[in-house]
């Protein structure tokens, strides 16, 4: 099986992908390494196996395209989001565009 994980250098996206490759599931994660800690994040899931890591953004409609067309996943846990409440209230319109737009696009 091969599992796609958006934001899966995020807490829950990395997180849920150290438990998919301590069960052998052929993964994929995508993320735009955005947010704090995400590039620790990504150091640590490489020092736990081999996974596919896609460099790119929820909100970019080809980014998406590519991704999916490419690796024909099986399945995904779609956890890219924007969740800072500060940021919703800072910048709602890029909130819109990260959780509506890109749920939009997968």
């Amino acid at each position: 099986m091969k599992l796609l994980i958006t934001g899966g250098c995020g807490f829950l996206g990395s997180n849920l992908a150290s438990f998919a490759l301590s069960q052998g599931i052929d993964l994929i994660v995508f993320d735009n390494l955005s947010r704090k800690g995400a590039t620790d994040n990504l150091h640590w899931l490489s020092s736990l196996g081999n996974f596919e890591f896609v460099h790119g953004d929820i909100r970019n409609k080809n980014d998406v395209t590519r991704l999916i067309t490419k690796y024909m996943p099986d399945s995904c846990f779609h956890l890219a989001g924007q969740v800072a409440m500060t940021t919703s209230i800072d910048n709602p319109c890029m909130d819109f565009e990260i959780n509506v737009g890109g749920t939009l696009n997968l």
